[in-house]
């Protein structure tokens, strides 16, 4: 939980709000050049970056990527791997996203907002 919530947009979240994400969240630890997300296909987990980092493309992605194609099923626009030096990630699924979107809509807001913000990571 306290990983989650020194991250934006979960830092919004109330105790309660934060114990319930945390059930839902998986750690995973991802190899270097690891395919996340396809381009042309929309993504199926939120990752969220807690050590290393994800390419989009050739560019480095935030800590929490690509927002739109998991909220909206949007394809991705490029792919998106893991860096160099591999990442630990914590994974949410779609599901999930939606079940915590009904118990605590401003986390979706923020992820929005992120969304909105050139410089998001």
């Amino acid at each position: 939980m306290a990983v989650l919530a020194a991250i934006a947009p979960f830092d919004r979240l109330s105790g309660r709000e934060l114990l319930l994400v945390a059930r839902h969240v998986r750690p995973r630890s991802l190899p270097p050049g690891a395919l996340l997300i396809e381009r042309g296909q929309p993504a199926h987990l939120l990752y969220i970056a807690v050590d290393g980092w994800a390419m989009a493309g050739e560019a480095r992605a935030p800590s929490l990527f690509d927002v739109p194609s998991l909220l909206f099923s949007l394809p991705a626009a490029q792919d998106y791997r893991v860096g160099d030096e591999g990442m630990q990630a914590l994974c949410l699924a779609r599901a999930h996203l939606f079940t915590i979107a009904r118990e605590c809509p401003q986390f979706i807001a923020g992820l929005l907002d992120m969304e909105a913000l050139p410089s998001c990571g």
